[in-house]
C-alpha cells in the first residue's frame, strides 16, 4: 500500500483500496470437489475496475530484475535461459525476488 500512498491516493480512497483488497479468501472448485479457503496475499480481483491502475502502480516489478520482462495489460512474465538444471529449478522458484513473496503462496 505505499506506492498507492506514494502516487497521492488517500484518505477515503486510500482506505477503500485496502480495505477492498485486503481479507479476500479463494478456493478451487474441479467437478464435484472443492478446496477450503485461503487468504489471498496478492493481486487484484480479475474484472476490476482497479486493476488496470493497480497494474500501473505496481508496474516496476522489474527494477533490478536480470531476466527479461514482458508485460501485457494486467500481466509480467520474466524470462531467462536456463543452461543447466539447477538453472532451471532457479527460474521456477524465482518469485522469491521481489517483496517477500515465498514459492506456492
Amino acid at each position: 500500500m505505499e506506492k498507492v500512498e506514494a502516487h497521492k491516493i488517500r484518505g477515503n480512497s486510500f482506505r477503500w483500496t485496502r480495505n477492498w483488497l485486503a481479507g479476500r479468501t479463494q478456493r478451487v472448485v474441479i467437478h464435484d470437489e472443492t478446496s477450503d479457503s485461503a487468504l489471498v496475499a496478492s493481486g487484484v480481483p480479475q474484472g476490476s475496475v482497479l486493476g488496470p491502475l493497480l497494474f500501473i502502480i505496481y508496474n516496476d516489478l522489474d527494477v533490478g530484475i536480470i531476466s527479461k520482462t514482458n508485460k501485457f495489460a494486467d500481466d509480467t512474465n520474466f524470462c531467462h535461459r536456463a543452461f543447466t538444471e539447477r538453472d532451471r529449478v532457479t527460474n521456477q522458484t524465482s518469485t522469491v525476488f521481489y517483496n517477500g513473496l515465498k514459492p506456492g503462496k
